[in-house]
This record gives C-alpha cells, sequence and structure tokens, in this order.
C-alpha cells in the first residue's frame, strides 16, 4: 500500500479512488510549491546561504588540497565536484523539518484531524515539503551551482552512463531523505520528544550520509558499515556514481539498492503510521 494512502479512510479506498489520493497529493504538492514562490525574500536568503556553505566547503577541502595532485585516490577537481554538486542538488535540504512538523502536530493535537483526509498525515508531509523542494532544484541549487562553477570549475559526469544513472540517484536521494525523516519523526508517538529525534536524525545525516565528508575517507570498519545503511544513498553513492568511482555495472547495482532501501522504509513508514493512527483513534488524539 501507498505510503500516502495510510489513514483509515484511505485505507478503504480502491479502484478509482486511488487516482483521486494521487491527485490531493499532487495538489498538496502545487499548493506548497506556489507558497514557497511567492516568498522571494525567503528564497533568496536560502540561496545566499546556501552558497555561503559551498563556498566554505570549497574552501576547505582547496586546503586539504593545497600542494597535492591526490587525496585517497581523488583529485581536487572531484573533491570541488563533489563539493559544490553533493551540498546543492543532494544534501541541500534539511530533512528534520519534517521530523519537526509531526512533532508539533502531536503536541497540538492536530495529528487526529489527519485521519479523515484521504492522503495520511506523512503523506501531506512529504507533498508539502517535495513542493518546495523542486522549486529549490530551478531557483537555488541550478544557479549556485551556475555560479560556483563558473568560479572554481566543475568535473562533468565520468560518462553518459554514469550522467544518466546520476539523474535517478537524485530521486532515489530526495525519496530516501523523506522516508528517513519520516520514520524519525514517527518516533514521536512513543518518544514524545521530538526535538532530540530531530537533532539525531540531523546528525546521523551529516555523518552517514558523506554530506560533510565522503565516506572514503572514513576508517574501514566505519567506512564498511556507513556504505551499507541508507544514509549513504543520500550523497554519497550518487556522487561516487557521477564521479566514476565505480563502474556503470557497480553503480547500477547501488541504485538498486537503494530502491530497496526506499521500499524497504516505505513499509516500515506504514506500519508506524498504521500502529500510530490506531493509538490516536483510541486515546482520541
Amino acid at each position: 500500500m501507498s505510503l500516502f494512502a495510510l489513514s483509515p479512510l484511505a485505507a478503504r479506498l480502491t479502484g478509482s479512488d486511488l487516482l483521486a489520493t494521487l491527485r490531493t497529493f499532487s495538489a498538496f504538492t502545487r499548493a506548497a510549491a506556489r507558497q514557497q514562490a511567492e516568498q522571494r525574500s525567503e528564497l533568496l536568503a536560502i540561496a545566499f546561504g546556501t552558497m555561503v556553505d559551498v563556498f566554505a566547503r570549497i574552501s576547505i577541502w582547496r586546503s586539504v588540497y593545497h600542494g597535492r595532485q591526490h587525496v585517497a585516490g581523488v583529485t581536487e577537481a572531484e573533491m570541488i565536484t563533489y563539493a559544490l554538486i553533493g551540498a546543492t542538488l543532494l544534501s541541500h535540504w534539511d530533512g528534520a523539518l519534517i521530523v519537526r512538523e509531526i512533532g508539533k502536530a502531536i503536541l497540538s493535537g492536530q495529528i487526529g484531524a489527519t485521519l479523515m483526509r484521504p492522503v495520511s498525515f506523512p503523506g501531506a508531509l512529504f507533498a508539502e515539503q517535495l513542493g518546495p523542494r523542486l522549486l529549490q532544484f530551478g531557483f537555488v541549487c541550478l544557479p549556485v551551482i551556475t555560479i560556483l562553477s563558473a568560479v572554481y570549475g566543475i568535473a562533468p559526469p565520468a560518462s553518459l552512463g554514469h550522467g544518466l544513472l546520476f539523474l535517478v540517484y537524485i530521486v532515489v536521494s530526495t525519496t530516501l531523505l523523506f522516508l528517513i525523516a519520516i520514520f524519525f519523526g514517527l518516533l514521536s508517538f512513543w518518544v514524545l520528544e521530538a526535538h532530540s529525534l530531530e537533532w539525531f536524525m540531523r546528525g546521523l545525516t551529516a555523518l552517514l550520509s558523506g554530506g560533510l565528508v565522503p565516506l572514503w575517507f572514513f576508517p574501514p570498519v566505519l567506512g564498511t558499515v556507513a556504505h551499507a545503511l541508507p544514509f549513504a544513498w543520500i550523497t554519497y553513492h550518487p556522487m561516487a556514481c557521477y564521479l566514476g568511482q565505480n563502474d556503470l555495472l557497480e553503480s547500477a547495482t547501488l541504485l538498486v539498492g537503494g530502491c530497496g532501501w526506499v521500499a524497504a522504509l516505505a513499509i516500515v513508514n506504514h506500519l508506524l503510521w498504521r500502529s500510530a493512527s490506531r493509538h490516536v483513534t483510541a486515546h482520541g488524539g
């Protein structure tokens, strides 16, 4: 069953009603994107903040590579590309915002009203965050990449095949980030303190996704563990594909693994939301 039709009401929907549910999800996404587009000053602030963040990362890596051709088998140009694309198209969005929204809804009691919607509360959050995320791809990420690549340069994909796979990796990366955030947010029903979960998720994502430091710099044991966790598909595996650190077959195999994590987390979130829905129904919100 889709994550976007997990409320008790939606669980009874079949056939053409599923199409209506998808339309509702699309409407949530478009409305959130329009709302974000109207806040031009916020978009400019996000773009400026992203540019400063990427500039700082590139400056750090240029210092690390000072006088060196390679570090861990990676050139300076590749590392700059990793920092530039990884910090914009892949790890720019803060998934912990979903954890915060779920925590607020639980504390305010708003969560009870979501049970009557044809789109579940996690699904609605997904749609509401996806809209601004898609908008920021075009109005924040691409301009930042264009400006900073004109200053520092940017390496192209290792091959056409790697470039095409990378586009699919972006979809998997974004979806996994949403699903991981929803997972931690749903834990608020039992932990009852979303703030700690928010920080815990933010720390894990920053460390294990390779967003700050690529996994090829990790100690062997930690690197082996991090490679297998879903966080690695947020930044590290997509960028390893883009830069040609893996051949096409290995990159495609890893992409299938990322899709497997998407399916697994969708199922886990479905089970968590179903359990949480029963808890809310039993206790009246």
